[in-house]
């Protein structure tokens, strides 16, 4: 039997649809790939991060509170009766004992703020203690913080941004390729921690806060106040929120009110009391 070769139909090798959709397809699924890959490795990285020993977060709190406290050196408050106050007096009440143990860094400035680092270290800005009008609110943003550092927040969010730094390591930007190993990656993180817990962190350090103010107190009365004057102050919507850097990354305080009242009611907890005044400075 004869073979006879057929012609090989025109056009054969050539998609049906324009190759810029093809390019399109593949781009996307690179995307997606990407960033499935991304979120996993984030999501491990916050998994392994709150699986280690207080002795190992107390050198991570270390270095990171060594690489933030040269930029503010010129506020850091070292001889301050209010220092020896919130670190002698209310925090052990609103604390009691942790590991690593806490330790509170007072900073002169006027902006509102307060935040919390691994390894325990407090950033208190002086614009809060000015801020606030009775020992009841202090007592309930500084148990906020206390909260998240019980449930491991910060260092959860330390190592979604180690992952994301080692990205940036891996590419080749962002980060001082002189500058290697561990304590760098780490003592790099210092802006990246800033990045917003979720939704479901902020309010479990609300609910845990708000109930060691009661258990210390006896009762919720004035703890939220300084979150009703902010509610006020806040801007009508479509209007940035420029209140605090701080405040501003927590939900709506219109929606935290609301979800504290609930869980007061639920619970059975008193919301009225005595104030309890702040020390003549």
């Amino acid at each position: 039997m004869k073979y006879t070769p057929k012609l090989i139909p025109e056009g054969i090798n050539v998609t049906p649809q324009p190759p810029l959709i093809d390019f399109g397809y593949l781009i996307v699924t690179i995307v997606l790939i990407s960033a499935l890959i991304f979120f996993s490795l984030g999501w491990i990285a916050e998994w392994l991060a709150i699986k280690i020993s207080a002795a190992t977060e107390s050198k991570i709190g270390q270095i990171l509170i060594s690489s933030t406290m040269p930029a503010l050196s010129s506020s850091v408050l070292l001889a301050d009766p209010r220092l020896d106050y919130l670190q002698e007096n209310l925090l052990p009440t609103l604390a009691g004992e942790t590991q690593p143990p806490l330790t509170v860094h007072l900073l002169d400035d006027d902006m509102i703020n307060a935040a919390i680092l691994p390894g325990g270290h407090i950033l208190v800005w002086t614009g809060l203690l000015k801020a606030v009008q009775s020992e009841n609110e202090l007592a309930f943003v500084l148990a906020h913080e206390v909260a998240h550092f019980k449930h491991r927040d910060p260092l959860r969010m330390l190592g979604r941004s180690l992952v994301m730094l080692s990205l940036l390591t891996v590419l080749g930007t962002g980060v001082n390729q002189e500058m290697a190993g561990l304590p760098s990656l780490v003592s790099q993180t210092g802006e990246l921690i800033g990045l917003q817990y979720s939704r479901q962190q902020e309010q479990a350090a609300d609910e845990e806060a708000l109930s060691n103010v009661i258990q210390h107190y006896g009762h919720g009365g004035q703890a939220l106040d300084f979150f009703k004057r902010l509610a006020e102050q806040e801007p009508q919507r479509g209007r940035e929120l420029t209140i605090s850097r701080y405040f501003s990354t927590h939900p709506p305080t219109i929606e935290r009110l609301a979800q504290l009242a609930q869980l007061a009611k639920v619970r059975g907890w008193t919301m009225t009391g005595a104030i309890t005044p702040l020390p003549r400075w």
